[in-house]
């Protein structure tokens, strides 16, 4: 299985056909016209709801359907850069070669920065709570148990949190895609390390901060929305679905990279491989954490904790609750399983697919039940203060913006291959990288 013909390191950009830069345009614009017809065709009627109540469920599904969309792809783009900074710490030699691909998917993390920055703004600042329900007039100070968090869930320490984590995760990314390709430029050859030694260690600066602040951040965004549940393994089930969506998006896109000509040669089968290896492999630990969060809570069966899980299992959203495992956990296992499978593009590209669709509906499940909650009185019989809104199915809204991002998304990724070659020629384990060799 070993490789006999002669390396051959060469610069070789990617161009961004006016075609591929059409199709980016048409899902943005596409994605922006139905966001925009959802929103002011969504005339909920919901028995049991004041005409007050029922004014502020728009904005609230506005807001909720913004925020799931762009934190998921968020999510993608930093998990994406938290893959080099793994690999290069581990000093992995086999991923170098596909290393630019994640560097251009973690080119949309400013724009997805500033976009979760702007929703939560809105929620907390504009309208008075929005979607966090914790940040409603009064909320804190008539719920006892929300009342000994104010020291964490106030909204100017929501707001500088969230600003300097994300904005030192961008800080750092840029750094180390800065690195990567002030080392193309080198004229000493293979043996000059020096970028590679100051990526390396940003990259440990980057994993312990990251570790930390990414845990807060999950609790700020998407657990705070139903903020009298906790989960102690939610960070890492987020960890999860990110790693999950970024692995299936850079094994597509290298994928198209292959089937356009690009990278002959240096990207071959034994890369597609690993790298469906790797999709298939953090699935399985997705499914690992879903269970062990769910078998967890539903056994223990505390009030606090199941209080997130009944409207989700039994209630409105039960189909998006019980599609999440055929989605992310049956398709990739049966199908994926085999090796043969992670090297055919055709069944890749139906895997990935129903993965990306899976996760997507996975953080769509994290947020929008607890974002279209209504804060109301604590009483004897409703002491969380909120009401449930039943489900009103994926629509318009949600689509819109999932085809937005989607563009978007897209597009930045495309440039961002544009920026530099298609694969590090100076990195010193560029050609331990290109004979990889899976050996089976």
């Amino acid at each position: 299985m070993g490789h006999t013909t002669a390396i051959q390191l060469r610069e070789e950009k990617f161009v961004y056909t006016d075609k591929a830069k059409r199709l980016s345009f048409i899902l943005m614009g596409l994605g922006l016209l139905l966001a925009l017809i959802g929103y002011f065709t969504y005339h909920p009627s919901i028995e049991g709801l004041t005409e007050e109540q029922l004014h502020h469920l728009p904005i609230k599904r506005l807001l909720g359907s913004l925020l799931f969309n762009v934190y998921f792809f968020f999510l993608i783009a930093t998990l994406a850069i938290i893959f080099i900074v793994i690999s290069q710490l581990a000093n992995a030699g086999w991923y170098v070669a596909v290393r630019r691909v994640f560097e251009a998917m973690s080119e949309f993390m400013p724009i997805g920065a500033i976009t979760v920055f702007v929703v939560v703004f809105l929620s907390l600042i504009v309208f008075h709570g929005g979607i966090y329900h914790w940040a409603h007039d009064g909320v804190m100070e008539s719920d006892p148990l929300l009342a000994k968090k104010t020291w964490y869930l106030n909204k100017p320490f929501f707001l500088i949190r969230l600003a300097a984590f994300t904005g030192f995760w961008v800080w750092a990314a840029s750094m180390i895609r800065k690195y990567s390709r002030q080392e193309d430029q080198l004229s000493t050859g293979l043996t000059d390390t020096r970028f590679f030694d100051k990526s390396y260690n940003l990259s440990a600066l980057f994993m312990i901060v990251f570790g930390f602040t990414f845990s807060m951040f999950v609790w700020d965004i998407t657990m705070s929305v139903d903020a009298h549940w906790y989960s102690t393994i939610f960070t890492v089930y987020n960890f999860a679905t990110g790693w999950a969506s970024a692995m299936t998006v850079a094994y597509l896109i290298t994928w198209y990279l292959r089937k356009n000509g690009y990278m002959v040669g240096i990207v071959t089968d034994e890369h597609m491989h690993d790298l469906g290896k790797w999709v298939f492999a953090i699935s399985m630990f997705w499914t690992y954490m879903w269970t062990a969060q769910f078998i967890l809570i539903w056994y223990a069966n505390i009030p606090e904790e199941v209080a997130y899980y009944e409207p989700r299992m039994y209630g409105s959203y039960q189909f998006s609750f019980f599609i999440n495992l055929v989605l992310n956990f049956v398709i990739p296992f049966f199908m994926f399983m085999k090796r043969g499978a992670k090297r055919n593009p055709n069944i890749g590209a139906i895997v990935g697919t129903c993965i990306l669709i899976g996760h997507w509906n996975d953080v769509y499940l994290m947020i929008m039940p607890g974002a279209m909650n209504l804060a109301t009185a604590v009483t004897d019989h409703n002491p969380v203060g909120i009401i449930e809104v039943p489900s009103q199915g994926v629509g318009l809204m949600e689509i819109g913006f999932l085809s937005l991002f989607a563009g978007l998304f897209l597009y930045i990724v495309m440039k961002g291959l544009t920026k530099a070659n298609l694969y590090p020629t100076k990195h010193p384990y560029i050609l331990e990288s290109v004979q990889h060799d899976t050996g089976i």
